[in-house]
């Protein structure tokens, strides 16, 4: 019975752990679709819409179909510097023992003058 009991806390704990490092590579994930985003919009010909399009279409390609949920997407002009927010939520896979995770990351770039 007490090797049952340690088997499946080691396999819930292995879990729990596996759900942490696809949290990390999700914000990595986001983050870097953020800077693409912003890079987009550096070239004076661009605008924020660029920024939103590319970001998107980041986010699709490099996590798209996992539980990385993007809650809000702004990408704005800020004098010469484009600022790109996400509000994002990175869904657990056991929400009885572990809430969702919500962060808000932002990434800027200087805009050619």
């Amino acid at each position: 019975m007490q090797y049952l009991v340690a088997t499946g806390f080691s396999l819930l704990l292995f879990v729990l752990v596996a759900n942490l490092l696809v949290d990390l590579y999700e914000r990595g994930a986001m983050r870097d679709a953020l800077d693409e985003g912003v890079r987009a919009s550096v070239p004076v010909a661009t605008d924020a819409g660029d920024c939103l399009a590319r970001t998107r279409e980041v986010v699709q390609s490099i996590a798209g179909g996992t539980s990385l949920r993007v809650v809000d997407l702004t990408c704005e002009r800020d004098g010469d510097r484009v600022v790109a927010t996400a509000r994002v939520a990175l869904r657990s896979w056991f929400p009885m023992l572990l809430p969702d995770w919500r962060l808000t990351l932002h990434a800027s770039a200087h805009r050619e003058g």
